[in-house]
């Protein structure tokens, strides 16, 4: 397959859909832990918790996508807005440096309506190469992500109030 490229991504499943993320913006993904909800915050804005002993927001992927309830099983920690922000997802898929085929418009655009995710959410889209090691060549693993942009999932003024709360 031609037009491979290597990037590190953690890639991830919100309510059966195939997300990533650069990996450089996540520090880890762990278990999900009890949050504490604040009140007259967003619906996607789950409240607080302690990971690690560090308090950080915890945003709910799938509401803030407007899919199909989650099982939330793992926060993604990462940043968020230069904030350490827990987001829900259900499970982490890969992560590391991973050969990929960027999607063409259509194929990114169908992969969008299938998830069902916001344009305004989606930097592009990618199909993750398997390396035949015997060759080196490449073949598709028929794993298809849409890249999110991790800053998008709140406004700058809720990032500094979620900040000010922790």
């Amino acid at each position: 397959m031609s037009g491979a490229t290597a990037l590190e991504l953690l890639v991830f499943e919100v309510s059966g859909h195939h997300f990533a993320v650069p990996l450089d913006v996540v520090e880890e993904v762990v278990p999900s832990s009890v949050v504490t909800a604040i009140p007259n915050s967003p619906p996607f804005l789950l409240g607080l918790s302690a990971v690690r002993g560090k308090v950080m927001g915890v945003i709910d992927a799938s509401r803030r996508y407007g899919l199909a309830k989650g099982l939330g099983a793992y926060f993604m920690v990462c940043f968020v807005r230069g904030n350490v922000t827990a987001v829900t997802i259900d499970r982490p898929v890969l992560a590391g440096l991973l050969q990929l085929r960027e999607l063409d418009t259509t194929e990114l655009e169908k992969e969008r309506c299938n998830s069902g995710v916001d344009v305004k959410f989606v930097r592009t889209g990618y199909e993750i190469l398997e390396v035949i090691v015997e060759t080196g060549a490449t073949r598709s693993t028929n794993i298809r992500c849409v890249c999110v942009e991790p800053d998008l999932f709140v406004s700058a003024e809720m990032a500094s109030r979620v900040g000010e709360a922790a």
